[in-house]
């Protein structure tokens, strides 16, 4: 068995029309001159210090950004300088241009057929 099952109403208490609560009506006082010259002089300080830290923010980002671009145009000329020597490395390796600086430096040639003796 469940106690106190039905100790609350079921309709909750409604308020009429029009009846609406109000805060209690405080009076508040009026700010004197020095303490309003105060918060004026307050807020424009922070106004000219929240300026004056989102310039820097924007001076160094564009710093950056020239500095990032910079670093891309040397990274592409330093891979097409490597494209380049890569390309003159495999033709400097390659057999026929091995076997025509031997020729020309050392005197060098490729053996004949019946220069050739197997053991």
């Amino acid at each position: 068995m469940i106690v106190n099952t039905q100790t609350r109403p079921y309709r909750y208490r409604t308020m009429p029309a029009g009846f609406r609560r109000r805060p209690s009506a405080s009076r508040t006082k009026e700010m004197s001159v020095e303490f309003r010259r105060f918060v004026c002089v307050i807020l424009c300080v922070a106004f000219v210090l929240v300026l004056g830290c989102g310039q820097i923010f924007h001076w160094t980002i564009v710093k950056n950004c020239q500095k990032i671009d910079q670093l891309q145009m040397v990274s592409s000329e330093l891979g097409t300088e490597n494209i380049n020597r890569l390309a003159k490395r495999a033709q400097l390796m390659s057999p026929k241009h091995v076997e025509a600086v031997a020729a020309v430096r050392f005197d060098l040639h490729a053996p004949t057929k019946g220069q050739v003796h197997h053991l």
